[in-house]
């Protein structure tokens, strides 16, 4: 499928605009221009952000085409659809408010998640419509034609009259540029009470809006009919005053209002309009706008220059021009999440305590979707961003200690219960054992250990200290018992090398004996980790392709989170070896091969996308994990809308192809390791941080590289002999080069 950017013309009203033209001239006189990134910038260029955005459930990505910068607090992006009760029940969920080819836009929202599972923020929501000023929301819904969009910049045609509206991002403020037909009636709606949340109607405006400024908050919450949610605090500002101003109160509904700047003929310049945002109030709102306000044509090349560093930070050359869109837009999509929290003044919403806080010089960030983005979000931001995943271990540390247990799911400020596990505990472990070490880890231990035996943290813990794992029994309170005892298993490996590393001798072996508890579950006859009843029998009857008949309203087979038992049947990240040896290693690459060839492998979610680099652990069937990587990269991520094959919840399939692509992935949290695959080109340049690592670059070279050839005959790793498929940590960050020569045979 041919991307947007791609697209050389675009018609806009009666124009035909060439990306790289500067300005044209529409019916009515009016000159726009829509331009590419700075030529210093040309990494943003290689973004596509309607990857995503489009699909069926459950292989949809929910990612979002606006602008936003790396890590960044505002992302103004168009919506076209609300998801409602009625939606939701029918498995339709629109969760940052746009999908790709929806026939009506209704506004552009400045505030999103990428590619979660429930919709949530999208307030407030900025519109522009023609002719007198409107009455009710349904007024600034229209058509829309020729969308455009690279990281840091989104444009489209609204309606049509030739009406235009780009948008672009600092990191707290939403930058607009209208661009109205001169002469005609025009108008400018700010609606703080319908954004992408199932909480609306919570606007607050003054009851007199001046006609250039609006100052006002908006509710937000009930994130997976969950999350209580919170407020959003802005200011909006414009370079052209309004003719006049009002305040509608839909419906006679205060917590319903929008405000409108009406001009009775649209001027001939285009209207720049400037939406400072903060999660603790208006005043810091206000700061954050005078602090970061530039033009637009200043703010969008300085965003692509933001997104064209970061983005930098990996090199790649050779491979298919597709090949650089996919992997440029998978680390763009990495970049996003978790997003900065605090304002200018780095004030900042406390974790579950309703207070605010001062970060002072250093950054608070939100949005910690920590079951799924401990896999591979954090280990790419480890690697290759140590000083952003510094932050956020700090972030991290503060909620834990002020809270006295570790987020499972934060979202501004608020722990929402999303998911299982204990995911904290392997994100803190992992960073520290890779030398990320500059957060109070003896305090968060402390509460990581506490919290671990606590069932209000952990649910269905005393039958797991008791027992070993959680019983099917416990399965109308504990979602996925045998999900849960892994994903608890796990941390608690994680827990106990955190407390090796710690001198916390003393707490080690328990908790390595609670992180073996997973052999309880192991099946002969099925060959999966199969479900026990509190008596030690087998669930039975069991069918280990069920997908359905988990918790209640929740996705997953009997015993199993959100998959079936093949999708949790190797799911023992941290004693591969063990579970190898329960198989009997022909057996365990048979039953794994097979879970391959019969589709049981799926990418559209967290559990198994370890699964081709298990291969490794038995070290001459290498070749298949090559094969298999390769083949998931090829046939799960493409290049158009529908280009990722689930949810991206929060970067994590986005990041499982940046690590895949460039040949190496993070199978085991708190082992500062990488089992090798197949890249994806020909040759890649990580470059490190002066910082936190010794060496300046690393560099993966692929020789004889091709879509035919996906193994790798030999490997050399800084000129000698690599003997296992596997990288350590530390031969990345002390600099150097991997050399692969490349076949079309395993051979």
């Amino acid at each position: 499928m041919t991307s947007v950017l791609e697209r050389r013309w675009l018609l806009f009203g009666s124009a035909a605009v060439a990306l790289s033209l500067g300005a044209c001239t529409d019916s009515g006189g009016h000159a726009y221009e829509v331009p590419s990134p700075p030529v210093d910038a040309p990494l943003a260029a290689e973004v596509n952000p309607f990857i995503g955005t489009a699909g069926e459930a459950p292989h949809d990505g929910q990612t979002f085409p606006g602008a936003i910068v790396p890590w960044g607090m505002a992302s103004p992006s168009p919506h076209t659809r609300l998801t409602t009760a009625v939606d939701a029940a029918n498995g339709i969920f629109v969760n940052a408010g746009y999908r790709y080819g929806d026939p009506t836009m209704r506004g552009f929202g400045l505030t999103h998640l990428s590619g979660v599972g429930c919709p949530d923020l999208g307030v407030p929501v900025v519109a522009a419509t023609l002719g007198p000023s409107p009455t009710d929301p349904v007024d600034y819904v229209t058509s829309y034609r020729n969308e455009v969009a690279h990281a840091g910049y989104y444009a489209v045609e609204l309606g049509d009259r030739g009406m235009v509206a780009e948008m672009t991002a600092t990191p707290r403020v939403g930058v607009f540029r209208f661009w109205l037909p001169p002469g005609q009636p025009a108008n400018i709606v700010i609606d703080p009470a319908r954004g992408v949340s199932w909480r609306r109607n919570g606007a607050e405006l003054p009851d007199t809006i001046e006609l250039d400024e609006i100052a006002g908050s908006s509710a937000f919450g009930g994130f997976c009919a969950v999350g209580r949610g919170g407020r959003l605090h802005f200011v909006v500002q414009t370079d052209v005053p309004a003719d006049r101003s009002s305040r509608i109160d839909v419906d006679g509904d205060a917590g319903a209002a929008m405000a409108s700047w009406h001009y009775e003929r649209a001027p001939d310049a285009p209207v720049t309009v400037w939406v400072g945002l903060s999660w603790v109030g208006i005043d810091e709102a206000r700061a954050s706008l005078e602090s970061e306000r530039m033009s637009f044509d200043e703010t969008r090349e300085a965003a692509a220059r933001a997104w064209h560093d970061q983005l930098g930070r990996i090199e790649v050359s050779g491979g298919e021009p597709v090949d650089r869109t996919r992997f440029y837009t998978a680390l763009y999509h990495a970049l996003i999440h978790p997003s900065i929290v605090h304002d200018v003044s780095g004030s900042y919403p406390r974790f579950s305590s309703g207070e605010v806080g001062n970060a002072g010089d250093e950054a608070r960030y939100t949005v910690h979707s920590l079951w799924d983005t401990y896999r591979t979000l954090h280990p790419l931001l480890t690697l290759v961003y140590p000083e952003v995943q510094l932050d956020i271990l700090r972030s991290l540390a503060d909620m834990t200690v002020g809270a006295n247990a570790p987020p499972k799911w934060e979202l501004l400020a608020e722990e929402v219960q999303m998911m299982v596990g204990d995911p904290a505990a392997i994100v803190f472990a992992d960073s520290y054992e890779k030398g990320l070490d500059a957060f109070d880890a003896e305090a968060v231990y402390d509460v990581l250990l506490d919290a671990s035996e606590r069932p209000e943290h952990r649910p269905g813990s005393i039958d797991y200290l008791a027992l070993g794992y959680v019983p099917m029994e416990e399965a109308g309170t504990v979602w996925g018992p045998v999900s849960t005892t892994l994903e608890y298993a796990l941390a608690d490996w994680c827990l106990a090398e955190l407390a090796s590393s710690l001198g916390r001798d003393q707490d080690v072996d328990a908790l390595r004996a609670r992180a073996s508890s997973y052999a309880g579950f192991f099946d002969e006859e099925t060959g999966t980790l199969r479900p026990r009843n509190r008596d030690g029998s087998f669930l039975s009857p069991f069918d280990p392709d069920a997908i359905e008949g988990s918790f209640p309203l929740r996705l997953g087979g009997p015993g199993y989170v959100e998959g079936t038992a093949w999708n949790y049947a190797f799911f023992v990240p941290h004693d591969v070896e063990g579970l190898v040896a329960l198989h009997g290693p022909d057996t365990f690459v048979e039953r794994l091969q097979w879970t391959f060839d019969t589709d049981r492998f799926v990418m559209w979610n967290e559990p198994d996308m370890h699964y081709p680099y298990l291969f490794t652990f038995v070290e001459e069937e290498a070749a298949r994990a090559q094969r298999e990587v390769r083949r998931a990269m090829a046939r799960y991520f493409g290049e158009g809308p529908d280009g990722l094959p689930g949810n991206d919840d929060a970067g994590t399939l986005s990041a499982w192809f940046v690590f895949s692509a460039m040949g190496f992935y993070p199978v085991t949290p708190g082992v500062p390791e990488y089992r090798l695959g197949s890249p994806l080109f020909e040759r890649i340049t990580i470059h490190l941080s002066e910082a936190h690592h010794s060496g300046e670059t690393f560099v993966i070279e692929a020789s004889g590289n091709g879509p035919g050839a996906m193994f790798v005959r030999d490997a050399e790793l800084d000129g000698q002999p690599l003997q296992r498929p596997v990288l350590s940590h530390a031969a990345i960050i002390d600099g150097g080069s991997l050399r692969l020569r490349m076949s079309a045979t395993p051979d």
